[in-house]
């Protein structure tokens, strides 16, 4: 049995300080870096902000089970024969593992596409073994092993289905990015044409919105009954290594859980988070975007809230509080919250 439902007491929001996170050397703290957040409870409507729930950023990658909401209610991967494996890479920010890059071309094969339809662009593996086969074949990496390649590989799984040009897929005034916007807006309940929009480090569309607004998209996912959401959200949490990866927090938040909490990464030090079961949702953001900061706050943040166990916690233990190392593998510093609330 998970932890009780969030307990934010009689009034509708509470906010305590942003969370600090500082790095320590020697005994003798070193950096330092702040880390902003929300998680709010849909059924009370109550939230407990860390810092400014009002601070916008960027969307990024944690915006992706809400992308793949399109593809999923066309139901064009189950018309090409792909399960939930494929679904759970369509929201992925993957490590490019054989594992990945596989699935990534399995979509592809399906709709008779090359890796070049991709407009995501080549980067190394972010699985250090995976980089290092890729150096020892003496094979530069390719656009599949872009983090985002799955995510990519679904949207044109639907363009294709829907007659939709391939070309330009990418570009907001093509069919499927406006049926990403409609499905948005949807979830926000504004339209979110009138949001801030920018450009993902792949080249997708992303919009900038509060960490509250955030937060309450996540809560209304993870409490959602409609098939296609729960459809998502089971595939996340069954495959949350295909979401991203053995070292990342977000594959070990769903797995310490056991699938009870959804967890999702975005670049610049963004995370979000959906409970399955006590209808809460979170978001968190490192304000200087160095995501190293995230495991010691996450684990923090949820614990303080009693969102995790006491067990969940201890599986987290690596995260909050993560060693940093030297050249030689040896740990000189590590880093965790400043318990003091300086």
């Amino acid at each position: 049995m998970g932890p009780p439902p969030l307990a934010l007491g009689d009034r509708h929001a509470r906010a305590v300080k942003a969370i600090r996170v500082i790095l320590e050397r020697g005994g003798t703290p070193e950096s330092a870096h702040v880390v902003a957040g929300d998680v709010h409870e849909l059924r009370s409507g109550r939230s407990q902000s860390f810092g400014d729930p009002e601070l916008a950023a960027f969307w990024r990658s944690s915006m992706k089970p809400f992308q793949a909401l399109p593809v999923v209610r066309d139901g064009v991967l189950a018309r090409l024969g792909l399960g939930s494996e494929v679904l759970a890479l369509a929201c992925a920010s993957h490590h490019a593992t054989q594992w990945h890059v596989d699935l990534v071309t399995s979509v592809l094969a399906a709709i008779e596409l090359s890796p070049e339809a991709l407009v995501c662009g080549p980067h190394r593996p972010f699985d250090a073994d995976a980089a290092q086969q890729l150096d020892r074949a003496g094979v530069l990496p390719g656009r599949v092993h872009n983090n985002c390649s799955g995510q990519h590989a679904a949207m044109l799984a639907l363009a294709v289905a829907r007659d939709w040009p391939v070309t330009g897929y990418h570009e907001p005034e093509h069919p499927l990015q406006q049926a990403v916007r409609a499905e948005l807006s949807a979830w926000l309940g504004l339209d979110c044409e009138g949001l801030p929009w920018g450009v993902d480090g792949c080249g997708l569309p992303t919009p900038a919105l509060s960490l509250h607004e955030m937060a309450r998209a996540y809560a209304r996912l993870g409490s959602s009954d409609e098939a296609p959401v729960r459809a998502v959200a089971a595939a996340m949490t069954a495959h949350p290594m295909l979401v991203s990866g053995p070292t990342a927090l977000s594959a070990n938040v769903m797995r310490a859980t056991s699938g009870r909490i959804l967890a999702k990464e975005g670049a610049e030090g963004l995370f979000c988070l959906a409970s399955r079961e006590a209808g809460w949702g979170g978001a968190f953001k490192v304000l200087d975007g160095a995501t190293r900061a995230l495991g010691p706050a996450i684990v923090h943040a949820l614990s303080s809230l009693s969102l995790l166990s006491a067990e969940e916690a201890g599986r987290l233990r690596e995260f909050a509080r993560p060693a940093v190392s030297n050249t030689r593998g040896r740990e000189v510093a590590a880093l965790s919250v400043e318990r003091d609330g300086g």
